[in-house]
C-alpha cells in the first residue's frame, strides 16, 4: 500500500493532459501520481457526457459543502492510495489526515453481517433457524406473521424481516447512561425509539430495518456473553490488524481525539459527533484505508484467498436475495451487502457489493468488485451534500480505473442552434407547488427542480435531452404556433405545461420573499396538517432559516386545524427561534393538553422551565 499526501502540481496537470481518451480508460496509468490526479479531476455525473471536462475534486467539495473527507481506492485486491482532504475541524482548522475516524452510519451493518457469519461458521448461530432460540436479554413478540413465518438470520440481515424501525437517530455525547441494547429493541422510555416488532411478513419483499440489525446484535450478545465492541473486535479487526476501527461507543479515550468533528445543515442536528448504542445499525467508527481493507478481505474471502470467512460464507453475502431497485442498474440485497450489476450485463466481472452510511454530521461509501480486486472508500464529515459527491468520487475512480459495467455510456451532444435551446428554456410546472427550470450553457441544458442542484441536460436531437442523473430522456412539445410549450419525460403520461411569465407557484412565492400570496396559494392546494407542519417546520430549522415563511404557514395551519396538538408544538419551535421563551412555553402546553402522548414537546417545556 502506499499512502500520499499529493498536492497537484502544473506537472500533473500536463500529464492529464496528455493522457489520451480518459473517458474511455481500460488501464488506470501506470504512475500512481498520475492515478490519484486523474482521479481528483475525473468526477463525473451519472451518465458521462463525452467531452465534459472532469470536475476537481477539491472544487467539488466547496460546491458541496463538505468540510473535510477521505479516499481509500483499492486495485488489484490491494489498498492503492489513501489521501484525505480539507478539515477535521473548521474552528482549530485541524486537518483530515489518513488517521483520521468517520462514523460509518449504516456500512455498519456490512461490517455486522461479516461478525454474524464467522459466528454461523463456528456453529453459535444458523442462519435459517429462527432467530428466537437465540436471544435471551430480549424476545420478538410472536404474532401471527412471525407463527407463520419464524424471522431467521438470514431474513434480518437482509432487510426481509418485517421488523419495524427503519432508522435510529443516535444521542448527543451528554446522554448518560446510554440506553441499553434491550432497552431500545423494547422501546423504553428515554430510548428515542419505538420497540422492534414485526409488522409484516417475513421472507417476502425488501424492507430496510435498522431494527432487524439491532435483533441480530442482541442474538450475537447473547450466544457469546460478549458485548459487541469486544464480539467484534475478537472476530474481525483484531485478526485484521485493524487498530483504528472499532464497534465501541463513545468512542475509547485512545481513539476519540482523531475522531472528525460533525457537520450538518439540519436543523435538527446538534453541532457534533452523536454516539449509537444501536452499534450494528450505525455504531462503527474506522478509517478509509482500515474499511478498504475490510472490503479486500471480503474479496479474498469471495476468491477463496485467505479471506477471515470462508468462501461459502463470502458467497453467501454476494447471493441476491430480493430486488431493492430497478433502472439502468438492477440493486438488490445479499446478506449485509448490497449488490449492483449493469441491467445491460451478465458477467460476475460487472457484480459489485457496497454500502453506504449516513449518521449526523457523516456519510460513507464502501464499494467492492465481486472479482478482480476494485473498490472505493470515501469517508465525509457532512451529512447534506456529501451524500452526492461521494458519488461523484466513486464514478471518478471506475472510469479512471475501467470497472467493468458499472458507469452507463457516455452521452454525445447534438449540436443545436443556440436559438433553439434558449426556446427551450423556461419554467414547467410538474406538479401543485413544484417547478422544473431549464437554461441553456453553452451546448447545453441546465436543469432545476424548485430550488435544487443543477442538473446537466444533453440535446440528442431536435426537441430531445438527455438527463445526466439518471438514465432518462425527455422531450419538448409545441403548441399550434410552433412555440415550445410542454416538456415531457419519457415515463410521463401527461407533459408539464410550461408556466407563464408572471405566474409563480407558492414555493416560488416564498422564495421572492412574497409570503402572504404563498399562503394562499397552499391555502387553495388544501394541504392536510402534517404537509403544513413539517413544512413550517423546515422554514424553521432549515440553515439559513426563514421564520417569517415559518409563521405565516402555521397561521394557516392554526386556522385549518385549530385542534390538533402538532400545529402548537411547532408554534413552540418557532417562538423558540424567534426568542419568545414565555410563548414557546405557551404553545407546548397547549400541545401537550391537546395530545398528552406529545414526549418531545415535554422534553421540550423540561428543558425551558429548567432554565
Amino acid at each position: 500500500m502506499t499512502v500520499h499526501h499529493l498536492r497537484l502540481t502544473p506537472n500533473l496537470l500536463l500529464i492529464l493532459m496528455l493522457l489520451p481518451g480518459l473517458n474511455a480508460l481500460a488501464q488506470p496509468p501506470k504512475r500512481l501520481a498520475e492515478r490519484i490526479a486523474a482521479v481528483e479531476n475525473s468526477l463525473l455525473p451519472y451518465v458521462p457526457v463525452a467531452g465534459l471536462e472532469g470536475w476537481n475534486l477539491q472544487e467539488r467539495m466547496r460546491y458541496h459543502r463538505v468540510p473535510g473527507l477521505s479516499v481509500a481506492v483499492i486495485h488489484n485486491y490491494r489498498v492503492d492510495w489513501v489521501k484525505s482532504y480539507g478539515l477535521a475541524d473548521t474552528i482549530r482548522h485541524r486537518p483530515v489526515t489518513n488517521e483520521t475516524l468517520f462514523s460509518a452510519g449504516s456500512i455498519s451493518k456490512l461490517v455486522t453481517a461479516m461478525a454474524a457469519l464467522k459466528l454461523v461458521e463456528q456453529g453459535k448461530l444458523s442462519l435459517d433457524a429462527p432467530i428466537n432460540q437465540y436471544l435471551k436479554s430480549w424476545r420478538l413478540d410472536e404474532n401471527d406473521f412471525t407463527r407463520q413465518t419464524p424471522v431467521t438470520l438470514r431474513m434480518l440481515l437482509s432487510h426481509r424481516g418485517g421488523t419495524s424501525q427503519s432508522a435510529y437517530f443516535g444521542f448527543t455525547p451528554d446522554q448518560k447512561p446510554l440506553p441499553p441494547v434491550a432497552d431500545i429493541l423494547a422501546g423504553k422510555p428515554g430510548t428515542g425509539s419505538r420497540a422492534v416488532v414485526v409488522n409484516s411478513e417475513p421472507n417476502q419483499a425488501f424492507r430496510y430495518s435498522g431494527g432487524g440489525y439491532l435483533v441480530v446484535q442482541m442474538a450475537m450478545m447473547d450466544v457469546t456473553g460478549m458485548d459487541f465492541a469486544r464480539l467484534t473486535d475478537e472476530t474481525i479487526f483484531r485478526p485484521l490488524g485493524l487498530r483504528r476501527t472499532t464497534f465501541a461507543q463513545p468512542l475509547p479515550p485512545a481513539l476519540a481525539p482523531d475522531l472528525s468533528w460533525a457537520y450538518s445543515t439540519n436543523g435538527w442536528f446538534k453541532g457534533m459527533p452523536y454516539v449509537y448504542p444501536q452499534q450494528a445499525a450505525a455504531g462503527l467508527h474506522t478509517t478509509a484505508g482500515d474499511l478498504a481493507r475490510i472490503i479486500i478481505n471480503l474479496q479474498n474471502s469471495y476468491r477463496n484467498k485467505g479471506g477471515l470467512l470462508s468462501q461459502a460464507s463470502a458467497k453467501a453475502m454476494m447471493t441476491p436475495l430480493a430486488l431493492v431497485s430497478d433502472g439502468f442498474t438492477k440493486e438488490q440485497i445479499g446478506l449485509g451487502a448490497f449488490l449492483l450489476q449493469s441491467n445491460h450485463r451478465t458477467d460476475e466481472a460487472s457484480r459489485y457489493f457496497t454500502h453506504s452510511g449516513s449518521n449526523a454530521g457523516f456519510i460513507a461509501e464502501a464499494t467492492g468488485s465481486i472479482l478482480n480486486g476494485n473498490g472505493l472508500v470515501v469517508m465525509m464529515n457532512d451529512n447534506n451534500g456529501a451524500n452526492e459527491l461521494g458519488k461523484e468520487i466513486r464514478r471518478a475512480v471506475a472510469q479512471v480505473y475501467g470497472w467493468p459495467g458499472f458507469l452507463p455510456g457516455s452521452l454525445t451532444a447534438h449540436q443545436l442552434p443556440d436559438s433553439l435551446l434558449d426556446a427551450y428554456g423556461g419554467r414547467y410546472q410538474r406538479s401543485a407547488d413544484e417547478v422544473v427550470t431549464f437554461r441553456r450553457q453553452g451546448n447545453l441544458l441546465i436543469e432545476q427542480i424548485n430550488n435544487g442542484q443543477a442538473i446537466i441536460c444533453v440535446p440528442t436531437g431536435p426537441d430531445t435531452i438527455a438527463f445526466t442523473d439518471y438514465t432518462a430522456r425527455a422531450y419538448f412539445g409545441r403548441g399550434p404556433s410552433g412555440r415550445v410549450d410542454s416538456v415531457r419525460i419519457e415515463w410521463q403520461k401527461t407533459p408539464m405545461p410550461r408556466l407563464p411569465e408572471g405566474v409563480y407557484l407558492p414555493n416560488e412565492l416564498i422564495r421572492m420573499g412574497r409570503i402572504a400570496e404563498a399562503v394562499e396559494g397552499y391555502r387553495a392546494l388544501n394541504l392536510n396538517v402534517y404537509q403544513l407542519t413539517y413544512m413550517a417546520y423546515s422554514f424553521t430549522s432549515d440553515r439559513p432559516a426563514n421564520l417569517p415563511a415559518a409563521e405565516g404557514v402555521l397561521e394557516l395551519a392554526k386556522q385549518r386545524y385549530p385542534k390538533e396538538g402538532i400545529v402548537y408544538a411547532r408554534y413552540g419551535d418557532l417562538y423558540q427561534k424567534q426568542g419568545h421563551k414565555t410563548k414557546a412555553i405557551a404553545a407546548y402546553q397547549t400541545a401537550i393538553q391537546i395530545d398528552p402522548a406529545d414526549e418531545e414537546s415535554k422534553e421540550k417545556l423540561t428543558a425551558l422551565l429548567s432554565h
